[in-house]
């Protein structure tokens, strides 16, 4: 998919920011908030957190994510600047912020884009993060995986296939996941997209999710999605690795992942082992350990 024009700017340090500064790494976090920030047509600068070096561990970061994580929203139009950590928490401010529709006015519809916020939050985006974890990370180097590992591939793969399925239930007869009648686009279904789109790497089968695979497809094609989840558009392995995004679209790329875990007697659990071998050699293989 190409990328689309974007209203963001990549800096190398916050002295430089100008208004909003959003903190970036190659995941479905980081895109929800640039995916908004696209759709409201805001500037924005953003600054590269490289996760396999732990720069979001460092103390300069930390005083603005307490947990560690990207991505992070400084907000420079204020004084003093005001940080938001948690994507969900930054949907919320950037929509109230600037009075999007993508946040609705009204009580009832407002609490109905926040119920789904909050499901994506609580269930789709761990349980999710938690099946791509054991298949992609930890099964590839363990050793006989599946005794030590099963019950929870098992467990999480089970839980990220039933909500993917509440989705797909959700938008029978809808185009969006709120509002009356078939809905409108909402912060709720930015929120949901990334993991959802990310159906591959998480080794879920979604062609009977009709529904679900054709709301895929209309945000997708929607500009702001292809710029946002093109940010930062650098891979976790740097210049020389594809990013999620890439993976997601380039049937070439999952085929050699596929093979080289196929080649290693894991078929079907490639992972961030073959990842390492194919795009970023000098990287470590089991990330996220510590």
């Amino acid at each position: 998919m190409k990328a689309a024009a974007s209203f963001g700017t990549r800096i190398k340090s916050s002295e430089e920011a100008k208004g909003l500064l959003l903190y970036a790494a190659d995941t479905p976090n980081t895109w929800k908030v640039a995916q908004l920030l696209e759709e409201m047509e805001i500037k924005y600068d953003w600054i590269l957190v490289d996760i396999m070096a732990n720069h979001q561990k460092e103390k300069s970061y930390m005083k603005h994510n307490p947990n560690g994580r990207t991505p992070t929203l400084i907000d420079f139009t204020v004084s003093p600047p005001f940080s938001i950590f948690e994507s969900g928490a930054i949907l919320l401010y950037l929509a109230e912020k600037y009075k999007s529709p993508l946040l609705p006015s009204t009580i009832q519809e407002k609490s109905e884009v926040i119920q789904w916020l909050m499901w994506q939050m609580s269930g789709l985006g761990p349980m999710s993060g938690q099946c791509m974890y054991f298949k992609r990370i930890a099964y590839p180097d363990t050793k006989d995986a599946d005794t030590a590992l099963g019950f929870s591939v098992k467990r999480y793969h089970k839980e990220a296939v039933r909500l993917l399925k509440v989705l797909d239930n959700r938008l029978e007869g809808r185009d969006f996941l709120c509002g009356q009648s078939k809905g409108k686009f909402t912060i709720a279904d930015i929120a949901c997209y990334g993991y959802a789109a990310s159906h591959w790497w998480s080794g879920i089968d979604v062609s009977d999710m009709k529904n679900l695979k054709r709301w895929l497809k209309v945000l997708e094609t929607r500009p702001a999605t292809k710029a946002g989840v093109n940010i930062p558009g650098i891979s976790v392995l740097g210049p020389q690795g594809p990013t999620f995004e890439a993976m997601r679209v380039d049937e070439s790329v999952q085929k050699k992942l596929e093979k080289s875990a196929k080649d290693e007697g894991r078929d079907g659990f490639f992972g961030w082992k073959d990842f390492v071998k194919l795009f970023g050699k000098d990287k470590e293989a089991k990330p996220w350990t510590k």
